[in-house]
């Protein structure tokens, strides 16, 4: 398959598929109840798919990382659209929670791994003057899959309160997907190539990081500055939105009767996460990705605040909603941060071990999430996100160039006279 593509905006279609159907992953809750009775398996057995696919997922973007260096973007998607689609296609024939772990947990987590960080790392490249932008809607897409086929699933699976699940649905649902996966993952792999020569701006050029290979990353103190701070920014958003249902009817006290139903609440949040994405990424190329992400720890801290301390109905509704968009911001200025802090040489294998902090916040907040009450899963949030601000303030910048450092260099012949 050695063919070039030259046009931006068929790599941008072509990765924004994949971007979606991967997103899929995120609709795994639908399945719960049906498998469960159609299969007779105990509930929380297969609740449990659900960890195995995010551990398989952040781990195997260690690998894929590595391996997107060496082969390129469109062969590394085509193995992670293989497995993606394969495991849930198999998925359909599994007779035990043990298969099920194997073929939707591990192979379809593995698949996810391969092709997320494919898409990020391509579409910056084509677009270097925008990085926080294109990565904004790269990660929006993401979202915006589990929006979409959320609804799919729904239909497939024929859920409602009334349902009677068999597993023949529940079989023809996964054997259905997997297909539409393949269609939509192996597609997108063909359409991804890499520009044959980038273009950087005199704005780029000053913004753009030293390149950090994997043994200089770890020496770093930026890196594990960025890490931990990521996995405290994701926890409240983890925590909060993941119990966001129950905070509507139990501690809101959100009726069937309001304009917003605690069920119509929770897409919501799914839209304002979207939302969140798209924007901050914007304003990460205007302002700075790093004051973002800073600026976005302030708005999650004051919202949260607000659900904790001010039980009104409107006031506790914005603030959820305000909490879903910093969510959704944080996991879309982290890749243009780990691009500026440790440049884009080794963008694919950097911010693969950066991502592990999703994949132990994720754990961490399925876990609390069983164990807590409202109150003190308010008060988790408050926390962590007070201490993962104040280590965001501590990381800094490391500029390779500046207009005053690269006036040496073959760059600056195409530069306006400063």
């Amino acid at each position: 398959m050695k063919y070039k593509i030259t046009n931006k905006w068929i790599v941008v279609f072509g990765a924004l598929t994949a971007q979606m159907a991967i997103g899929a992953l995120y609709a795994w809750s639908l399945f719960n109840k049906p498998i469960s009775e159609a299969f007779q398996w105990n509930y929380n057995d297969v609740v449990t798919t659900y960890a195995i696919t995010l551990v398989s997922f952040a781990l195997t973007m260690i690998l894929s990382g590595r391996v997107h260096l060496k082969i390129g973007p469109r062969y590394t998607t085509l193995i992670g659209a293989v497995l993606y689609s394969s495991g849930i296609f198999l998925s359909a024939f599994a007779t035990s929670p043990a298969m099920l772990y194997l073929t939707y947990g591990v192979m379809g987590g593995a698949g996810v791994g391969f092709i997320y960080v494919c898409q990020l790392s391509t579409l910056v490249k084509w677009f270097p003057n925008n990085k926080g932008a294109i990565t904004g809607i790269a990660t929006a897409f993401f979202a915006i899959g589990a929006i979409m086929f959320k609804e799919v699933i729904t239909r497939l699976l024929s859920i409602s309160d009334t349902t009677v699940y068999t597993s023949d649905v529940v079989t023809s649902t996964f054997m259905t997907l997997g297909i539409v996966y393949a269609i939509m993952t192996i597609t997108g792999a063909l359409l991804l190539d890499v520009p044959e020569k980038i273009e950087n701006s005199a704005k780029t050029l000053e913004d753009e990081g030293e390149d950090f290979n994997t043994k200089k990353l770890l020496c770093s103190p930026n890196f594990y500055k960025l890490l931990f701070s990521d996995l405290l920014a994701l926890m409240p958003g983890l925590l909060i939105i993941g119990l966001a249902k129950d905070i509507g009817t139990e501690y809101i006290g959100i009726l069937d009767s309001d304009l917003i139903t605690a069920a119509a609440l929770v897409g919501y949040l799914a839209i304002f996460n979207a939302g969140g994405r798209l924007v901050s990424g914007r304003l990460a190329d205007k302002f700075g990705a790093l004051n973002v992400y800073r600026t976005m720890y302030f708005v999650t801290i004051i919202s949260l605040f607000f659900l904790s301390f001010v039980q009104v109905k409107p006031v506790a509704i914005v603030a959820l909603l305000f909490i879903s968009i910093g969510y959704g911001s944080f996991l879309s200025l982290v890749p243009t941060i780990t691009g500026k802090l440790f440049g884009s040489k080794y963008f694919s294998a950097n911010y693969s071990l950066i991502f592990q902090a999703y994949g132990a916040a994720a754990l961490l907040g399925i876990y609390i999430k069983k164990n807590v009450t409202f109150d003190q899963a308010f008060t988790i949030a408050i926390v962590t996100a007070a201490a993962g601000l104040i280590v965001s303030m501590t990381i800094k910048d490391n500029k390779k160039n500046s207009y005053k450092d690269i006036t040496d260099t073959a760059a600056v012949q195409q530069l306006p006279h400063l």
